[in-house]
């Protein structure tokens, strides 16, 4: 009962922490909103009221790493580029409770990606990643798009982040606002989830400036309940999981959206685990909120301890402010609370709630150093900090 009350107490304060901290921070951005205050990622001419980006905005292409009003668009030739990040702790222990990037050799990694326009409607993109202090090497994405009805029916095939939840649109290192990944998208959610299979997304233009954006998909499905047990190449069995995410742009910059995802994981073909979602996301100039809550059933024999569920959410808040001086383009401020609790039938030291401060110095577009510091409380733990640093080249 002590522990229960400690816990309710620690996610008040630091709830407290964050409305305290970022209150006046919105504020400010409101003031701002005479500015023109661009992303790293957006030309230097978008407007403060742009929407979130696009499904296929998040991947990597030329416009993520340059900041020109106008980039060639020859779809005859191929696009090359990626990043290379390296991490190192600056304060923290080194073991088991710890989140990977605090162990400077496993989170330093580089991503390759390589893209090109076959025809008007068909276009062809992959992308590689080296983790683990360069040791591991894995295909995340290797996919073929057809564009059937311009931005409204998109067709993927082949292997591509499965459609749950908004995180895996900012996981790389390039797009995340802080060095760790929010604590369910890693215990949870299989880290980075790509699934071989086929997809139909599009955007639906609805009055009144609101949109529908859709996601749904069949791929092979996971071969276990655990965040490693993805498969690579070959189905465990023959079923398919069936998922995907709805999402409504209700105001310019502002987006609800919910996902779900079911499957069988065992070779048998008997046992289901599923994923239910919830995200917002808000988007105006430099100023980005979002947030995600994420629950999954998993069916499970008895002799292996029966069927239990797991929950976890995260809430976001930064902002970037843009300098232009020759050696600061932008500096950047994150605070990120994020809980999770991978079986909620047992306490076992797995759950956890988090605080985390970032800031992060935009040198040019193709340097950025990043900081965080974390806070972070376990059962029968102490709470306890730790901090790293980062630097990531682009190109």
């Amino acid at each position: 009962m002590g522990f229960h009350l400690y816990k309710f107490l620690m996610k008040c304060n630091l709830l407290v922490l964050y409305i305290i901290l970022f209150l006046p921070l919105m504020c400010y951005a409101k003031d701002q909103d005479n500015k023109v205050a661009t992303n790293i990622t957006d030309s230097s001419n978008v407007s403060e009221a742009e929407t979130p980006a696009l499904l296929e905005d998040y991947y990597f292409n030329i416009e993520s790493v340059s900041m020109e009003t106008e980039i060639p668009k020859d779809w005859k030739r191929f696009d090359f580029h990626g990043f290379f990040g390296v991490t190192s702790p600056v304060k923290g222990r080194d073991d088991d409770s710890q989140q990977p990037s605090s162990r400077f050799l496993d989170e330093n990694e580089a991503t390759l990606w390589i893209g090109k326009r076959i025809s008007k409607k068909l276009s062809f993109d992959s992308e590689i990643e080296i983790k683990k202090g360069f040791t591991q090497y894995d295909l995340e994405i290797f996919k073929f798009d057809y564009e059937i009805i311009d931005k409204l029916l998109v067709f993927h095939i082949g292997k591509f982040k499965f459609p749950l939840g908004i995180e895996r649109f900012v996981e790389a290192g390039t797009f995340n606002k802080l060095i760790d990944r929010p604590l369910p998208s890693i215990r949870i959610i299989p880290g980075t989830y790509s699934d071989i299979g086929g997809m139909f997304h599009g955007i639906v233009p609805l009055p009144y400036d609101t949109k529908l954006k859709y996601e749904i998909a069949v791929t092979n499905g996971l071969e276990g309940p655990e965040p490693k047990d993805v498969q690579q190449l070959w189905d465990n069995n023959r079923n398919k999981a069936i998922g995907g995410r709805l999402g409504y742009e209700c105001l310019p910059g502002l987006e609800i959206g919910g996902s779900y995802s079911r499957g069988k994981y065992d070779e048998d073909n008997e046992l289901d685990i599923d994923f239910l979602g919830a995200d917002i996301q808000y988007k105006r100039g430099n100023l980005e909120v979002r947030g995600e809550y994420i629950t999954s059933h998993v069916e499970q024999e008895t002799i292996y301890g029966g069927d239990y569920s797991r929950n976890g959410y995260y809430l976001q808040t930064s902002y970037k402010y843009p300098f232009n001086l020759d050696y600061l383009k932008y500096l950047e401020g994150v605070v990120r609370f994020d809980s999770v609790d991978p079986n909620r039938n047992v306490t076992d030291g797995e759950e956890a709630d988090r605080i985390a401060l970032g800031i992060n110095y935009y040198l040019n577009e193709h340097l950025e150093f990043k900081f965080e510091y974390e806070i972070e409380n376990e059962p029968g733990e102490e709470i306890h900090s730790k901090s790293f640093v980062q630097a990531i080249f682009r190109w």
